[in-house]
């Protein structure tokens, strides 16, 4: 990488528009509230993490995937899976890799079929 994608990568930090350390984030898709959130806090890379999803007025017990990225480093790819319970709301397991250039801000954009998708900025620690 070098110096110019660095500071690229450093200064998308600032960008973040979810505080996931401090609780769930709402975004709004069509007539839909989104609820995201990951836990253990503070949300911490190389370890397995809790993701869950809420949305308002859907009910199924299908499936909901989280493609997760790193804006400006391509950090392969790595999706959540995540299951209903009939109630709107989705949970699964995964983990965010430690980016090797320090880069902190991810990007997780939650999918719901028929509907179009919610994206959330966050940082992580290391």
């Amino acid at each position: 990488m070098s110096a110019a994608d660095l500071q690229d990568a450093q200064a998308t930090e600032d960008r973040s528009d979810c505080e996931v350390d401090r609780g769930a984030c709402s975004k709004h898709v069509g007539s839909h509230e989104v609820i995201f959130e990951i836990t253990p806090k503070p949300v911490k890379t190389m370890r397995e993490l809790g993701f869950v999803v809420m949305i308002s007025g859907l009910t199924g017990k299908g499936e909901l995937r989280v493609d997760l990225r790193m804006p400006g480093m391509y950090m392969g790819k790595n999706q959540i899976l995540l299951k209903g319970d009939g109630t709107g709301r989705y949970t699964g397991k995964g983990i965010i890799p430690r980016c090797p250039s320090g880069g902190r801000l991810w990007e997780a954009k939650v999918n719901i079929p028929g509907t179009g998708t919610a994206e959330f900025l966050f940082n992580v620690t290391y």
